[in-house]
């Protein structure tokens, strides 16, 4: 344990926080990207109805952002706030809470995402509520088992569970709505048959 007056060093400290934006930044950048794609592809931009790409991009990066700024200003002041200012289990507590909140974002846009792709018609509103919702879930229960360990992985689990049933969801909506559509087409086409002869 370090006393008041030993020196605590910023640098390791800055350093996995700049490690943590990097990871979210490139995340962003990947989300950005699939969101390009899907209003190129001209099959999904009949209906796409994308969210703003400054807001996947700003929703992946603020936290860690957030926690650099509140970093770089406790270590112009009170160096004992700084995660390593402490013991070893502190620092790993205060980052597993931080990359618990970086996680959150990169649910929300992960699901959000894959709604641009296979719910293209959904309003953006709709697909931002959706995502919002699914990811909070999924981060509270993660919050609410002691272990950390176990936290992440039952938070991963669950993030891959909703994806997918959100997913199948979607697409068996969407067969759904084209078998009905199909069908509609044919009766008309046997009606308009009928009426010929």
């Amino acid at each position: 344990m370090k006393t008041r007056n030993a020196p605590i060093s910023v640098v390791p400290v800055l350093g996995v926080d700049f490690l943590i934006l990097l990871v979210a930044a490139i995340a962003a950048f990947l989300f950005s990207q699939a969101v390009n794609l899907a209003l190129s592809s001209e099959a999904i931009n009949q209906t796409l109805q994308a969210p703003p790409q400054l807001l996947v991009i700003v929703s992946s990066v603020i936290i860690p952002v957030f926690y650099i700024l509140m970093d770089v200003l406790n270590s112009t002041g009170n160096r004992l706030k700084l995660p390593f200012a402490g013991n070893r289990k502190r620092g790993q507590r205060i980052y597993a809470r931080r990359i618990h909140l970086g996680l959150l974002a990169l649910y929300f846009n992960a699901i959000l995402v894959a709604l641009c792709w296979s719910a293209s018609a959904m309003p953006v509103m709709g697909k931002i509520y959706l995502a919002t919702v699914f990811a909070i879930a999924i981060y509270a229960l993660g919050q609410s088992i002691p272990s950390t360990k176990l936290s992440f992985t039952l938070s991963g689990i669950l993030f891959v569970i909703v994806l997918l049933a959100t997913q199948t969801f979607i697409i068996t909506k969407t067969q759904a709505e084209a078998e009905q559509a199909g069908a509609e087409l044919r009766q008309r086409l046997e009606e308009d048959d009928a009426q010929e002869k």
